[in-house]
């Protein structure tokens, strides 16, 4: 897969959980994947709680990448409270569970891209804005494209 795919893929993903915690204050867990070809889609669940949305499509995805291997990649979105040791700026954030299926083998063959932000409220509206700052990585093993 090609890294501007990915990024691509990374950023459409960050920038509608974005919109939607600026209209909700609330997300509920989604995937991405793209396949060789570039195409991007997204993947959602409905169920009633959001640990459980996240759990069905771990689910999901691990019986759609069988089942079509021209998917390259893949990223599920959850909002989260960062853990304390990653000493983010604040504890709100957007997760990104992003992987690859081309390092499936590596031992490290996967990330979490944490991306902390901030709602804030102009004073001459109700309009709820985000402000994103700078992303922490941290590398994981491969749970959806594992051997």
């Amino acid at each position: 897969m090609h890294e501007e795919q990915l990024f691509q893929m990374v950023n459409e993903a960050v920038m509608f959980a974005k919109d939607e915690i600026e209209k909700n204050q609330e997300l509920t867990p989604f995937a991405m994947v793209v396949f060789k070809n570039g195409y991007i889609d997204s993947v959602k669940v409905d169920e009633a709680n959001h640990d459980d949305n996240y759990e069905s499509l771990v689910t999901t995805l691990r019986e759609r990448i069988v089942d079509e291997p021209k998917i390259t990649g893949l990223a599920i979105v959850a909002m989260v409270s960062i853990p304390e040791h990653y000493k983010a700026p604040v504890s709100s954030g957007i997760r990104v569970h992003l992987e690859e299926r081309h390092k499936s083998d590596d031992k490290i063959g996967a990330r979490f891209l944490y991306v902390p932000y901030q709602l804030y409220k102009e004073s001459s509206s109700e309009d709820v804005s985000m402000q994103l700052l700078d992303p922490i990585p941290v590398s994981i093993p491969a749970e959806i494209f594992k051997k």
